[in-house]
């Protein structure tokens, strides 16, 4: 990818899709440079505590071809906040996602996206995350101003 906004554009475009229509599992897995780790905080029914379960994009391409099957899903990003140095970038990145393009809210959150240029393209070299019924609170103000 040329630019940090077209990575980032592709990365939620790319999950994004009503149930039934598959997605396009090959541009996702090249938006990630090799070794990348998509990580998930979650909270396991029960627990009192968040924990991370770190998977690999193929470990997610295989989650999303069940999931989608079955179920919509949109997400969109509405605010991002980016700190640089160098190749380097961090994008805290504040999403919303429905079932349907214009339906109900069901999950909001953050996404903090490490970046990567190798001179050649942007890569995604990780995708840390948390919403906001996993974390127990609102997404702060500083993060949903854009």
């Amino acid at each position: 990818m040329k630019s940090q906004d077209a990575i980032l554009k592709a990365l939620y475009d790319v999950i994004s899709g009503p149930a039934g229509t598959p997605r396009d599992w090959q541009r996702f897995r090249s938006l990630f440079y090799p070794g990348a780790q998509l990580i998930p905080l979650v909270k396991p029914p029960g627990a009192t505590t968040v924990g991370a379960r770190p998977i690999t994009p193929d470990d997610y391409v295989t989650w999303g071809q069940e999931s989608t099957a079955t179920h919509g899903f949109f997400e969109k990003e509405i605010a991002r906040q980016s700190h640089a140095f160098g190749a380097l970038v961090q994008v805290m990145s504040t999403y919303e996602a429905r079932g349907t393009q214009d339906g109900p809210l069901i999950a909001k959150g953050v996404n903090s996206i490490q970046l990567f240029n190798d001179g050649q393209r942007w890569w995604v070299m990780n995708i840390f995350w948390i919403d906001e019924n996993t974390a127990g609170l609102k997404v702060p103000k500083d993060l949903t101003q854009k």
